[in-house]
């Protein structure tokens, strides 16, 4: 959903007389009907001229065209942070892409602190939150960025962070703190995520196998082992060499279950999975004793 829209819904929202929630709903499907139809009247604010700036700039031909456009929409209207993590993005150098990251994250949150934002209803709901969202898109990137130069604490607190400002973690930064406490052996810590979210997927498992590997406990890393097996089944046919040819995978995008999660988690945790150099063998001596 754009600016745009947001601020036509809470409009919207403000001033509809429905008196039940089919009511809400029969008005809600009017409006979207009349908004389709271009017949909703509506004045652009500077926040909405940004984000088209910075439509713009997705659109570009160029890279330097791309970061004019984006920087201009930033310098109309600072409330647009997205305009920043584009930025961010499109930077080579990593000392200026961190600069440019920590600044904005600063300014965006004072803005956001100003505006009410960070009230204790709004704690734990950031990424539902249509103003809020690029804040947490912010300090996802920077988690990655401190992982990335080896900076584990520091990303611990920005992961725990993101965490308590959005429960439901929207962006996956739970994942990246497992896989920081399997790199630290933080046992307890780990497990404590693992009862919270309850999931059965690979970037929940791998790191727990990795843990109890690194540990010593072969019992435990063997039974963790049998799990991601069993959740994802190209895991064994991966590496006993059996994996049929599949459809070509698009980067950045996954499905549980299948080849393309593997993939996705080998590239994205190498910062993890380098630390157990001797990991692949475990796991060839280990698979054909899968149940």
């Amino acid at each position: 959903m754009n600016n745009k829209l947001n601020n036509m819904i809470n409009d919207f929202l403000a001033h509809t007389d429905a008196k039940n929630e089919k009511e809400l709903n029969e008005q809600l499907q009017e409006f979207i009907q009349k908004y389709n139809a271009g017949k909703i009247e509506y004045e652009n604010t500077p926040l909405d001229d940004a984000y088209e700036l910075l439509e713009k700039a997705k659109n570009a031909k160029s890279k330097s065209q791309a970061i004019k456009y984006a920087k201009k929409a930033y310098d109309l209207c600072p409330a647009c942070f997205e305009a920043i993590l584009f930025q961010t993005d499109l930077e080579d150098d990593p000392l200026k892409k961190w600069e440019l990251l920590e600044e904005g994250l600063k300014v965006e949150k004072k803005r956001l602190e100003e505006e009410g934002y960070f009230k204790k209803d709004n704690i734990g709901h950031f990424y539902t939150i249509f103003e809020t969202r690029p804040y947490i898109k912010g300090l996802y990137v920077k988690a990655d960025t401190l992982i990335l130069d080896g900076k584990i604490r520091q990303a611990i607190d920005v992961c725990k962070e993101i965490l308590r400002l959005n429960e439901s973690d929207n962006t996956g930064a739970r994942y990246l703190l497992m896989a920081m406490y399997a790199l630290l052996e933080e046992e307890n810590e780990l497990l404590k995520l693992y009862r919270k979210y309850s999931e059965e997927n690979l970037e929940v498992l791998y790191p727990l196998f990795i843990l109890y590997y690194k540990l010593g406990k072969d019992k435990i890393a063997k039974e963790y082992f049998q799990k991601i097996c069993k959740a994802n089944p190209d895991f064994i046919k991966l590496y006993k060499g059996t994996l049929k040819e599949t459809k070509e995978i698009t980067e950045g995008y996954y499905s549980i279950g299948d080849i393309s999660e593997i993939i996705m988690y080998l590239n994205h945790y190498d910062f993890l999975l380098k630390t157990v150099p001797t990991l692949d063998y475990y796991i060839l001596e280990n698979i054909n004793k899968v149940n």
